[in-house]
This record gives structure tokens, C-alpha cells and sequence, in this order.
């Protein structure tokens, strides 16, 4: 580019001058202010919070002035909900990168046991300040988005372990694995156990115990139920560890926690297999 624009100045014929009548300004780059403050904001996270502070000193970061955090109408949540994208975005990658075994049903548990523990290794940093942002998530304002990225979790590990169901069972078994995640993310917060050896502990118990043997419940009703209880008892325990929430905000948090399998359908429909139409069935020729 350089040496063209160089002919350019000097006149040169031919070639060159052809070249330098259709050369045209790059198209400016245009960037998103907030995605900008978003990225720097997550680098004051692990001291100061999931909070309008945090928020503050990634405009000032970015060279914006801190009340610029302004632009945020929901507050920090949207900084939580930057960070799960993010979380969820490099847990597809993490996943893409292991290596694929057998299909085996023992290979497929310990696959979805792998997704879980990559998923809650990539959350290790944040640990110690993640009670305020499942608080903050666990609002009934922001209780169904919570959800909903929840949901998309459990989809992306199911897949990964190798399920591919197209019927009754894709739901409960994504809500199944909700319930689960939820249970080990919520031990792990306690757990000082060296590299989080305990949380794979109980991580291996609830897997094996609810899907390695296969024992799905049949009924959606029965597995709704069972995962919104547990996700109910997570929520309100989560309010105490974070101590933001009053008695009264958790009662009405645990009211409004969406029905896990009314979020994994506008989460994303069941990844079937490729599939062709089902042939003709060969005419028989008559017998003479």
C-alpha cells in the first residue's frame, strides 16, 4: 500500500496509476463503547464487585469519565451478564478443544462430568465475589435471563457428552443437569478442599447417582419439580452468603424462579442428527 501510494506522489504510468485510481480509504472500525467499558470493568471485578464502582473504573479505563457507567440502565447485572456470555463462549471453546472418545454410556457420564468441571474451573477466578453475582441474578427482574443462560449450559455439555435426543427426554435431562450444575456450583463456593478435589467428589456422586445408572424420570412434571426445589433452596442460600437480599426479596425471588424446562425451550430447539427421508419400500416382484 505504501509503495503504491509512493507511485501516486511520483506520477507513474501503467500499472501502478490503474492501481492508484481505485485505491479508497479503509471503512472506519466503529466499536461499541459499552463492550469496550464491559471488557475493562471485568478487570476490577475480582476487588471491587460486580458493582457500579466496577463499572466506573472501566469507563475511566476505556477514556470515558466514570459516570459514563450511566449507559448501563440495569446497573451491574449487565455486567454479570457480559461475564456469563463471555464464561459461555470459552466454555464452547474448552469443550471443542477435548478429545473425543467412544460413545460408550460410561465414556458419555464421564464427558458430562468433564463439561461441568470445565465450566466451574473457568469460573475459579471469580469465586470468592460470584455469591453477589448470583444474588444480582436471582432478582425476579433478572431471575428468567439467569435462567435462560443456565439452560444453554446444560444444552452445550449434554451435547457434548454425546446426546443427541429428539424427544421428551432432551428437556429433562438438560433440567436434570441444571439441577445438578446448580448443586456443585453452590458447594464449590464453600469448599476449600486443595484444586476443589471435594466439589469433583460430589460432582461425581450426583452424576452417577442420577444419570450414569439412567434412572431419568419419565415425567416431566416430576423432574420440573424436583430441579425447582433444588434451585429454590440454591437461591435462598445464595442470598444469605451474599447478604444484599432481605428475608422478604428472597421470598419473592424463590416465587418467581422460572420453571427449568419453560426456559431450556426458548433457550434453543433439540440439535438433531441428519436425518433422509425414508425410502420407498422396494416393490415385490410377483410370483409367476
Amino acid at each position: 500500500m505504501l509503495m503504491s501510494l509512493s507511485r501516486c506522489r511520483l506520477g507513474l504510468r501503467g500499472l501502478s496509476r490503474s492501481f492508484c485510481a481505485n485505491v479508497a480509504p479503509a471503512a472506519p472500525v466503529v466499536v461499541d463503547p459499552s463492550q469496550t467499558i464491559l471488557t475493562n470493568a471485568m478487570k476490577h471485578v475480582q476487588t471491587s464487585g460486580w458493582t457500579i464502582e466496577a463499572l466506573g473504573q472501566g469507563a475511566r479505563d476505556a477514556g470515558f469519565p466514570s459516570i459514563a457507567h450511566g449507559m448501563f440502565p440495569r446497573g451491574p447485572i449487565e455486567l454479570v451478564d457480559f461475564f456469563m456470555d463471555d464464561w459461555q463462549a470459552k466454555m464452547q471453546a474448552a469443550l471443542a478443544a477435548e478429545p473425543i472418545d467412544a460413545t460408550s454410556e460410561y465414556v458419555a457420564t464421564d464427558r458430562l462430568k468433564r463439561g461441568v468441571q470445565i465450566r466451574l474451573q473457568l469460573l475459579a477466578p471469580y469465586l470468592h465475589v460470584w455469591p453477589q453475582a448470583m444474588a444480582l441474578g436471582a432478582l425476579p427482574q433478572n431471575a428468567p435471563t439467569t435462567m435462560k443462560k443456565l439452560a444453554q449450559a446444560a444444552d452445550d455439555i449434554w451435547f457434548f457428552a454425546g446426546d443427541r435426543s429428539t424427544d421428551l427426554s432432551w428437556y429433562t435431562k438438560r433440567a436434570l443437569l441444571t439441577g445438578i450444575y446448580a448443586a456443585t456450583e453452590l458447594f464449590m463456593l464453600t469448599d476449600a478442599s486443595p484444586n476443589y478435589e471435594e466439589t469433583w467428589k460430589f460432582l461425581d456422586r450426583r452424576v452417577e447417582e442420577a444419570i450414569a445408572l439412567g434412572d431419568l424420570p419419565q415425567n416431566a412434571g416430576d423432574i420440573a419439580g424436583m430441579v425447582s426445589i433444588g434451585l429454590q433452596s440454591l437461591l435462598s442460600t445464595t442470598a444469605a452468603l451474599a447478604g444484599p437480599l432481605s428475608s422478604q426479596v428472597v421470598a419473592q425471588v424463590v416465587q418467581q424462579v422460572p420453571n427449568p424446562l419453560s426456559a431450556i425451550p426458548t433457550m434453543t430447539a433439540p440439535r438433531p442428527p441428519v436425518q433422509t427421508a425414508p425410502m420407498d419400500p422396494k416393490p415385490v416382484d410377483p410370483k409367476p
